[in-house]
């Protein structure tokens, strides 16, 4: 109204409609206008412009009049009724049915003969320690919860259980295992090395970079985790074949357990020869005490007149009596030490496995068409939306 009359302030507005200006204001609020002042805004301003612009009847009608607002949407909603639903769907079937089909027809080609099939072997060990029990992990992973460090020696052994995932993925472990001679179907009797070069097409690099790709890929295939709370630690072999990823598993924890026990031996000779110059040095002090304390018996014979000679026989016999109990201590350490070097007991003990997978354990082929089927389902429903609402709007 104020457009059409050229009004700039609303009380010149509600003098048009003969009301006073609070009155003007309800109706803002409220957001309608009384039938009989419609009528007067219909007959004197948007019949005028639709005399001027027959176009823009129409739809201002609409947009001011709300029988004619319900009018219109009756007609909205009859457009969108079931029966037009069907024949869009009808019409446009073979979208319907095409699209998803197509979509699990590449799914299925992909997830059954492109993709390369993955098998896991699970297998569960215990890594033990040089005494011959279990690591003290419980302790450690309770006192890491609580966020308290412990020191990875505790009473003097090594806890194998943190140590043993990084001895399974070191380069040296895995350049053993390249080494190995495997069978499989795919590729016949052949070293891992060469397996991997032919699988990972590795085999355009140079020899030494194509040797440590290798590595980088047999370590990809391999994962390990442990629970901070338990000392078991649990091995995943990934392969193409499961007899495969199941002997590639085997010799991974035979390796690592030999790798393991090498570490002890290693540490058991630093100790032992530690133990041995010990054992030469305590010796020699010793002996150097019997000679001083024999001399000074000797030299002074009439011990008993004398209080203050008593005393040092006295001190001197007590550090050689502390010198000797040393040695007792030193000797029986190095016995046992030469014991546990030439000792081959296993430092893992397999819990479970390594099992043959019985199934993929990737592409997960079910999962994979179910939902192929809905994305497809999804993507036929937009394009027909999209042809029939948005590419042809003033047809429909």
């Amino acid at each position: 109204i104020m457009r059409h009359f050229g009004f700039r302030r609303n009380y010149q507005v509600a003098e048009y409609f003969n009301v006073t200006p609070q009155t003007l204001s309800g109706w803002i609020k409220a957001g309608e206008i009384p039938p009989k002042h419609m009528m007067k805004y219909t007959e004197e301003v948007l019949n005028v412009q639709a005399e001027k612009s027959p176009s823009f009847s129409k739809q201002q009608i609409l947009n001011a009049d709300p029988i004619a607002q319900a009018d219109s949407s009756i007609n909205t909603t009859q457009k969108f009724s079931w029966i037009r639903t069907k024949l869009i769907l009808s019409q446009y079937r073979k979208t319907l049915l095409g699209i998803p089909f197509s979509v699990i027809l590449l799914v299925t080609v992909y997830v059954f003969w492109i993709a390369d099939p993955v098998y896991t072997s699970v297998s569960k060990v215990l890594p033990v320690s040089e005494d011959g029990s279990t690591s003290a992990n419980g302790f450690s992973g309770v006192a890491a919860e609580l966020g308290i460090n412990i020191p990875l020696s505790i009473g003097g052994t090594v806890p194998w259980a943190e140590i043993y995932p990084e001895i399974v993925q070191s380069s040296d472990l895995l350049t053993t295992l390249l080494g190995r001679v495997y069978n499989t179907e795919k590729y016949g009797q052949r070293m891992l090395k060469e397996i991997l070069f032919s699988e990972n097409r590795l085999t355009m690099y140079p020899e030494q970079e194509r040797f440590n790709r290798a590595i980088t890929e047999l370590r990809k295939m391999i994962k390990i985790s442990k629970d901070r709370l338990s000392p078991v630690v649990t091995l995943e072999v990934e392969a193409f074949e499961p007899q495969f990823a199941a002997e590639l598993s085997k010799n991974l924890i035979e390796e690592s357990g030999q790798i393991q026990r090498q570490l002890k031996t290693n540490r058991v000779r630093q100790k032992r020869l530690f133990i041995e110059e010990r054992i030469t040095e305590v010796s020699g002090e010793m002996k150097k005490m019997e000679k001083e304390l024999r001399e000074f018996r000797e030299f002074n014979r009439n011990l008993s007149t004398s209080p203050s000679l008593e005393m040092q026989v006295q001190e001197m016999g007590r550090e050689l009596d502390l010198q000797s109990s040393l040695y007792v201590t030193l000797k029986t350490q190095y016995e046992k030490a030469k014991i546990d070097e030439v000792e081959r007991d296993d430092m893992v003990q397999l819990i479970d496995g390594p099992n043959i997978p019985a199934k993929l354990t990737r592409p997960r082929r079910g999962l994979s068409v179910t939902l192929a089927l809905f994305f497809g389902i999804f993507l036929s429903i937009f394009t027909i939306y999209f042809k029939e609402y948005l590419l042809e709007p003033d047809q429909n």
